[in-house]
Formats: structure tokens, C-alpha cells, sequence
């Protein structure tokens, strides 16, 4: 590749990014060229003397690229373009790059034709933004830096009438502000005193639950709430399914109504003596 090629190839790059501005024009862009060898210096030095006028140019190895922290921020780094130059940009030459641009700058690096694709991921990475593969010039990725640096910070000024809204929507006092009474919250069940029998829980289940040898007396207090809440089935107008409940438990299945009265004729009311109800002793 001989100089008026890279002249050619770089002058094209700097314009199409927009880095040169017209000639006698004083508020230039300062552009950081990165090479990997001390000799490529000496050629781009000859490439960058003759373009002064249009943009503020420095040139520095990648050994020495904490030199050129001399001038505070970038506008734009061009890296690895020196005659018979492969400046590979690793992620820590990204992070120096990072560290020397100007918000909103440009990075324009070449690498090996072949390895865009890996250098473009490497730049998004690290927080490169539209980041693309020059079609123009082959083996050359750009991208640009955010428009803030990090840790930058900014004063946000409200409006004196926007101020006052938001302040008075936070206030909490009797004037804009409705208070509930929490006896309001409360519904009538709420406020009943709970049975003291209801309240009664096992040492060991630690729930209203009696267990498996109960011996405190819970089980036969839970059974006889039971039975008392279970309603009694009336017996006075039943009438047997299988036909055979007048002739005795003998033959009453499980669930019969008549179960324990003594035998009766169909229809006959089922009536027990009163001596019935008295020992025999």
C-alpha cells in the first residue's frame, strides 16, 4: 500500500465523519492517531503536517498512548493505521480509548479484514453506540460515545408554578387530605367477644383438635359440640326404603332412623313404656 493511498483512505475517513472543518477555520477537532510501531510514525507525521489547518492532529504509539492524555479529550482516535500496522484493540486499548474520547466521539479502528465482526462486539461492549463496518473501507469498524461522560451530572431546574404543584400533591394536611376512622374499617362480627370454649386448642396440635390419645377431655367436649349442633332426624314420617325396619334392628341397615326402638307393626307409631326408662335394679 503506498503513502498517497493512505492519504487517500484516511483524508476520506476524516470527511465522511465529519473531523475536518474548512481551512482558516480556528475551532478545529483534535484527532489521536494510534499506531503499533515507532516507524509508522514518521509517515503519518507526514500525512498530518499537511493537514494542520483542518484539524488538530497527534500521533502516538501504542507503548506511549498515556502520553497523549496531554490533551484533555478527543474528538475522534483513528487506531491502526499505520503502513503495515495491526493494532489489535483488546478490550483494555478499548477502555484507554473510552477514558480519551470527548462525549459523543468517534473511534475509527482497523482490524485484521475478516475480524470485523469480533471488533464490533468488542465496541458495543463497552458502551460504543452506533457501531457499524465501514463499507467503504474494508477491515474498518466506527462507533461513537455516548453524549455523556461517566459520572457527569447536570442541575434540573422545575418550574416555580410545576414545583408548587408537585410539593402540595405530597402534603399531608387537613386541608387536602381525607382521614378514615378505623372503627369505620370494622364490621359488626368484628367487635363480638369469641366463645372461651372456641378458643380452646390442644398441647399438642396446638389447634382446636383433639389428638390421637386424647386424655384432657377435648375429644369428648369437641364430640358432644358435635352432637349438639347436629340436628336429631325426625323419625314421624320416615318411611323405610328396604321395607324391613318395623321388624327390629335385626334388620335395620346402619343409617335407619329406627335404630335401637323396638319393633312395630307398619304404620304403628313407635312408643317406648315409661318402666322402660327405669333400672331394673
Amino acid at each position: 500500500m503506498d503513502d498517497h493511498h493512505i492519504k487517500v483512505d484516511l483524508l476520506k475517513l476524516l470527511d465522511d465523519n465529519r473531523l475536518t472543518v474548512a481551512q482558516g477555520t480556528s475551532n478545529r477537532n483534535n484527532v489521536l492517531f494510534v499506531v503499533g510501531k515507532s516507524s509508522a510514525v514518521t509517515k503519518l507525521e507526514e500525512l498530518t503536517s499537511c493537514y494542520t489547518d483542518r484539524a488538530n492532529m497527534k500521533i502516538a504509539t501504542v507503548e506511549d498512548i498515556g502520553l497523549a492524555t496531554e490533551r484533555s479529550l478527543y474528538n475522534a482516535i483513528l487506531s491502526g493505521f499505520g503502513i503495515d500496522d495491526q493494532v489489535s484493540c483488546n478490550l483494555l486499548l478499548l477502555s484507554t480509548y473510552m477514558s480519551l474520547l470527548a462525549a459523543g466521539g468517534t473511534l475509527i479502528a482497523k482490524t485484521v479484514v475478516g475480524t470485523e465482526e469480533m471488533l464490533l462486539k468488542n465496541m458495543k461492549l463497552y458502551g460504543f453506540l452506533n457501531v457499524a463496518i465501514s463499507k467503504s473501507s474494508p477491515g474498518v469498524v466506527i462507533g461513537n460515545m455516548p453524549t455523556y461522560k461517566v459520572g457527569a451530572s447536570d442541575k434540573i431546574t422545575l418550574n416555580p408554578e410545576e414545583k408548587e404543584t408537585v410539593i402540595s400533591a405530597w402534603k399531608l394536611g387537613d386541608n387536602n387530605s381525607e382521614t378514615i376512622s378505623e372503627d369505620d374499617l370494622l364490621e359488626a362480627d368484628d367487635l363480638k367477644k369469641p366463645d372461651s370454649s372456641s378458643l380452646r386448642v390442644c398441647a399438642t396440635t396446638k389447634k382446636a383438635k383433639a389428638c390421637k390419645d386424647c386424655s384432657c377431655g377435648l375429644a369428648e367436649e369437641l364430640e358432644a359440640n358435635r352432637l349438639k349442633d347436629t340436628p336429631k332426624p325426625d323419625t314421624s314420617n320416615a318411611k323405610s326404603s328396604c321395607g324391613s325396619c318395623y321388624l327390629g334392628d335385626a334388620f335395620r341397615c346402619a343409617s335407619c332412623p329406627y335404630l335401637g326402638m323396638p319393633a312395630f307393626k307398619p304404620g304403628e307409631k313407635v312408643q317406648l313404656a315409661g318402666n322402660l326408662l327405669q333400672d331394673d335394679f
